[in-house]
């Protein structure tokens, strides 16, 4: 009897080593094929930007393509919902970002998953502010001009979309300021500053990395930004803090997967993006966009993210905005 136990522990042992071994080869194999960014959003925002940055930057490190994908609609929440759904093998991948995982599920109960239970949060890429920008022929040379007209008219504003997180910065300016700046949604930024060039809309609240260009060449007029100290990128756009409103917004974005995703991938894509991080091309190219960073291992990752999560729920409580 002794001896068909100890021969069960033994094949037992032996099934064990065999499954580990197996998963360890799979993940050592990875990435075989080419690997699918999924950018929830149109191309020319930030997503779009730093998901086409970090795949060239991937590709030559892990010796495979990787590729974006965009996949726009609904605040970003139809691509997030179809990351969420395939299958976890490392080979569809997704830019997460503060609309669709840090607003949207605060604002909307049928978004369709849950941040932190239904992905597996990789990298940290980069935080951008927003900034609101005019058309010039709406003769708005600077915040004040707009809070002095907007006691009297209401001001369209080209928006990233209902429910996403520069949606509730904008109900906030709204709430703090006392103004009323009415939303129109865009899928992507560039779609959005198209308008503004175009005057079909007077006002912008976009991410500044797409806001910035037509601010120095003279197609718009930078009014403020959301971030909690001045831009170096555009040192004259005043801060929304400092002008004596209590508004804030970073707009993070990180690279994360289907929830399952093996250990040994997500390792390897987290040395292999913050690696890319410290590449000088890269630095030099964030550094002109005025874009953050983080350098975090994956739990830190994962801790930051719950964090963000939690604050813009209570913003979103704050403000009273709900998407059905």
């Amino acid at each position: 009897m002794n001896h068909v136990r100890r021969l069960a522990r033994a094949l037992v042992c032996l099934l064990a080593a065999w499954c580990i071994a197996h998963t360890a080869a799979a993940a050592q194999a990875w990435p075989n094929k080419p690997v699918r960014i999924v950018v929830a959003f149109g191309p020319g925002g930030t997503a779009d930007i730093l998901a086409r940055t970090i795949a060239a930057e991937l590709s030559s490190t892990l010796k495979q393509q990787f590729y974006v994908e965009n996949k726009p609609g609904n605040s970003g929440t139809i691509g997030s919902t179809f990351v969420a759904r395939t299958e976890p093998d490392g080979y569809t991948l997704l830019i997460g970002g503060a609309g669709p995982h840090l607003v949207a599920p605060a604002v909307n109960p049928n978004v369709g998953y849950d941040t932190m239970r239904d992905f597996d949060h990789v990298a940290l890429i980069a935080g951008d502010s927003f900034m609101l920008a005019a058309n010039p022929s709406a003769g708005l040379k600077s915040f004040a001009d707009l809070v002095r007209a907007g006691r009297d008219t209401s001001f369209t504003c080209a928006s990233p979309g209902v429910g996403s997180q520069g949606h509730l910065v904008q109900e906030l300016i709204n709430q703090k300021v006392g103004i009323k700046l009415e939303p129109v949604p865009y899928r992507g930024a560039a779609e959005a500053m198209t308008d503004l060039i175009g005057n079909h809309v007077a006002l912008a609240l976009q991410p500044a990395i797409s806001v910035g260009e037509h601010v120095r060449a003279g197609r718009a007029v930078g009014l403020a930004v959301t971030a909690t100290e001045r831009i170096s990128a555009y040192p004259e756009v005043p801060t929304l803090k400092e002008l004596g409103y209590d508004v804030r917004g970073l707009s993070w974005f990180w690279l994360a997967g289907p929830h399952g995703l093996a250990p040994d991938i997500v390792a390897q894509l987290n040395v292999a993006v913050r690696n890319a991080l410290k590449s000088p091309q890269v630095r030099e190219q964030f550094a002109r966009s005025a874009l953050l960073t983080e350098d975090l291992a994956p739990a830190d990752v994962t801790k930051f993210i719950a964090d963000e999560v939690a604050l813009w729920g209570a913003v979103a409580r704050q403000v009273g905005l709900k998407v059905q």
